[in-house]
């Protein structure tokens, strides 16, 4: 069940009381990784050092009329914290230091170089406003608010530390307008992440998920099976149903019918494997299931009740071919084969019954 909730996400109701997978565990930084390139960390780790020796280099070479001191404290910080985070990315790997603790670093530094160049005016304060979009994507609404209050609260020490020391006049425009702007800037880009990951989730469900029944889809299902190539401490069975005379049914009753018929067997499903990996449509009126089992009797015991019960709450009849991994089939390929074959065989021998491999 631990992939389908992942893959499959919170779907909202489903055609003719179908019940929708299970919510997805979600976390905004997870959603974000997956959607970002691989690349791009060791190149933004590689940037953040080149613009840090840059920075420190503007001074000497007479392009920032900036305070010595103040400078050396301001890129004293960003290339020590550079240096550092990229030593840390290239031993350890992406770690909350980079996504959480460095815009902070990043605000902080800006702040020390707008002390440092003495002239509020200038919009060095652009990099708290610049940098929101990005770590959206990343963060939580609370992350979000409370970057803009930092970003605010070390710019107001900014200029009070330039007041104090006589350095610039404190004046109440430009603080009032950076303020406004951060506090903005960072509600709108939280209100699009959000949406994004909304959108994210709303492709990535109809992507695995079967829209009448709201179960997997068969590509849901071959990524579930799949997962279980390493070696099982626990028998898998898979129990392959097919509805006996589903066409004569549609003839008879319709396709609307026939399609409530389905949404009903799915839930009869659900609810007969709660424990399933996954309950998926497979195709058509097949459906499948993964399920742990204790034994190849176990699993036939699960599969002849299931049949039982969708004959006395459905009405219908069903049809299973059963195949346990690795207790019948050596290989997930080889043992979803096996149950396919022991369906044609029970469809073969007289419907309404299980056959197994």
């Amino acid at each position: 069940m631990r992939i389908w909730r992942l893959a499959a996400g919170a779907a909202a109701g489903g055609p003719a009381g179908a019940r929708a997978p299970e919510p997805l565990e979600h976390d905004r930084r997870g959603v974000a990784r997956e959607s970002v390139d691989p690349g791009y960390w060791p190149r933004s780790m590689l940037l953040r050092v080149l613009i840090s020796v840059c920075y420190c280099a503007l001074v000497p070479a007479g392009l920032l009329p900036m305070s010595t001191a103040w400078w050396l404290v301001s890129g004293g910080t960003l290339l020590v914290y550079s240096l550092a985070a990229y030593g840390i990315f290239v031993r350890f790997g992406e770690s909350r230091l980079h996504t959480d603790v460095t815009p902070y670093c990043d605000t902080l530094v800006v702040t020390l170089a707008i002390v440092a160049l003495a002239d509020p005016d200038v919009p060095i304060w652009m990099g708290y406003v610049l940098a929101i979009p990005a770590l959206a994507q990343f963060h939580s609404t609370r992350y979000m608010v409370l970057y803009s209050l930092w970003s605010i609260g070390v710019f107001w020490c900014g200029l009070i530390i330039l007041h104090v020391t006589g350095r610039a006049e404190l004046s109440w425009q430009m603080p009032i307008v950076v303020s406004i702007m951060t506090t903005f800037a960072a509600m709108n880009a939280d209100i699009i992440a959000d949406s994004n990951r909304r959108l994210r989730e709303m492709v990535t469900r109809a992507s695995v998920t079967d829209p009448l029944t709201g179960l997997a889809n068969r590509r849901l299902f071959q990524k579930v099976l799949a997962s279980h190539a390493r070696v099982e401490t626990r028998p898998l069975a898979v129990l392959m149903y097919d509805v006996d005379d589903f066409k004569a049914l549609n003839e008879t009753y319709g396709h609307v019918h026939a399609d409530g018929v389905l949404v009903r067997i799915a839930e009869e499903l659900r609810q007969a494997f709660p424990e399933a990996d996954t309950v998926a449509r497979y195709g058509g009126d097949e459906m499948v299931v993964l399920q742990h089992v204790a034994s190849l009797d176990d699993a036939v015991s699960l599969g002849e009740r299931s049949i039982a019960r969708l004959r006395d709450v459905v009405g219908i009849g069903v049809s299973i071919g059963l195949g346990v991994y690795p207790l019948t089939a050596r290989s997930l390929d080889t043992v979803l084969r096996q149950a396919d074959a022991a369906l044609g065989r029970a469809k073969r021998s007289g419907k309404e019954r299980l056959a197994a491999a």
